[in-house]
């Protein structure tokens, strides 16, 4: 069978249920789809009652309850918290009834091939997909954001059913990957594909470029009407401009290699165009960076209203202090007349010495400026936090929690988590080269099929360090408890 013979029926299903809102890498690769003439059909959870996790949300004693055992140093308490964890992931991870009877019902129709759009935590999901997929003698392609790393993707190979896993991005040339696959053809040998065949002599396939060609995604077959609002999502471009980050994994995910943007006017095309299709003005834009570009930044403040009037937006943004960031007190002002309604960053620690070691190349008291420009400005401020980096001393600490008392006023949300260390981050490298370097994370292993490092965290049993970390939590439970600003609640969960 061939695209020119017929026109094949391709089964698309987005494993994604961790927002209300459509996934738009699967928006871009169906219209691409489209364009080249095959039939998609898409399998969405939230469109089976599959609920959606959200984050964020107003907090209770419960969630304070779950933090001071996540967080918690006490020996006794790790091991607690490490089985409760696993058992957690164990039940997230396992595959909704109402989906694989879907997928059965699915696999009736005979499609052409199957695409899987998944995330790490789906391995179980994708093994019984591939199984039933096989035994009807359907190919299925899987991708996903982190399947461009080799010793991540060589876990899944072993899948059954799975006839390659593409790590990149794809959408100039999925379709004839699409038509070899229909053909009969291993896919063995393309860049960016890992097979049985070649996993062990893969090219990676090198970060998209000329990111204005790209079409505007086809979000048509999601359940609009199940999400409680309807939140388009947009991306200006695609990367970091500061992508030094000794931590971040989003740097080295499939689309966040090297910075590139798209251009002021394709994005205003697209916000205008899904306005006009989807009848909302409500946009999220997914770039690690919103200001990587300033030129868009600017242009975007300066234009959005015009393109779509009304339009409210949240974006993520980085508070670096080289140069102009786009954040000064007039440029917040103009971003909140032009529909900037929730903004997130990430603080990481109120330590300058810590984020200096993390090369955040952000500075503490620039930070806090940009805070109280935002309350002022009259945006809802989200930041995200880390505790027990490599190094991390009561000191730090003390710094974060003297940070937090004096601009809590100015924050809505919080999101602290323990250091997570992830595969080929600069902290792999560092690790990897000198381990002694951080003493105090104990029986560190890497787990390539969920992309995550393994450790326990010993430091020394300080006294000052647990008060302060208590203090920390104590901090985060009252800023989260609140309610979000009238005007934010729309996009209440979405960060």
């Amino acid at each position: 069978m061939t695209k020119q013979n017929s026109t094949p029926e391709l089964l698309f299903i987005d494993l994604n249920n961790f927002a209300a809102y459509p996934t738009l890498a699967v928006g871009y690769l169906i219209k691409t789809l489209r364009d080249a003439d095959y039939k998609v059909r898409l399998l969405s959870p939230l469109a089976l009652g599959v609920p959606t996790f959200t984050r964020d949300n107003p907090e209770n004693w419960k969630d304070q309850l779950m933090r001071r055992l996540y967080f918690s140093g006490n020996p006794l308490m790790s091991y607690s918290r490490d089985f409760l964890r696993e058992q957690l992931a164990k039940r997230n991870a396992k595959p909704h009834p109402a989906m694989l009877a879907e997928v059965d019902r699915a696999l009736e129709t005979k499609p052409a091939a199957i695409l899987i759009s998944s995330y790490l935590d789906h391995y179980e999901m994708c093994k019984l997909i591939g199984e039933r997929a096989a035994a009807k003698g359907i190919p299925v392609l899987l991708g996903g954001p982190f399947f461009n790393l080799d010793r991540v993707t060589k876990r899944w190979l072993s899948l059954k059913g799975i006839a390659a896993i593409v790590g990149g991005e794809v959408e100039f040339k999925l379709p004839q990957m699409i038509e070899k696959l229909l053909n009969g053809e291993s896919l063995s040998g393309q860049e960016g594909v890992f097979t049985q065949e070649s996993k062990d002599n893969v090219q990676p396939l090198l970060p998209l470029k000329n990111l204005e060609r790209l079409p505007v995604p086809d979000f048509s077959d999601f359940p609009w009407e199940k999400y409680p609002h309807k939140i388009i999502p947009i991306m200006s471009g695609r990367g970091c401009s500061w992508g030094a980050c000794t931590f971040c994994g989003d740097v080295v995910s499939a689309n966040g290699r090297t910075f590139r943007s798209r251009g002021l006017q394709p994005v205003l095309n697209e916000l205008k165009h899904q306005s006009e299709i989807h009848q909302s003005t409500d946009f999220i834009f997914l770039d690690i960076k919103l200001n990587s570009d300033l030129d868009l930044w600017y242009g975007l403040i300066e234009n959005i209203q015009t393109v779509v009037p009304g339009a409210r937006w949240i974006a993520t943004v980085h508070v670096n202090h080289l140069g102009d960031n786009g954040l000064d007190k007039a440029t917040l002002d103009a971003a909140k007349k032009a529909g900037l309604t929730r903004i997130s960053f990430g603080l990481e620690s109120g330590s300058q010495e810590l984020l200096d070691s993390m090369k955040k190349g952000t500075k503490v008291e620039e930070a806090g400026e940009f805070l109280k420009n935002a309350y002022d400005a009259g945006i809802s401020v989200r930041t995200s936090m880390m505790q027990g980096f490599p190094g991390e001393t009561a000191e730090d600490l003390k710094l974060t929690v003297e940070f937090i008392a004096q601009y809590e006023q100015y924050l809505d949300r919080i999101r602290l988590s323990r250091f997570k260390p992830l595969p080929d981050t600069p902290f792999d490298r560092l690790f990897m080269k000198k381990p002694e370097r951080f003493p105090y994370m104990k029986n560190f292993k890497w787990d390539y099929k969920l992309a995550r490092g393994l450790y326990q965290y010993k430091p020394p049993r300080d006294k000052e360090y647990r008060l302060q970390k208590n203090k920390l939590l104590t901090q985060v439970y009252h800023i989260n408890r609140k309610s979000l600003r009238n005007d934010a609640q729309q996009f209440n969960g979405m960060m």
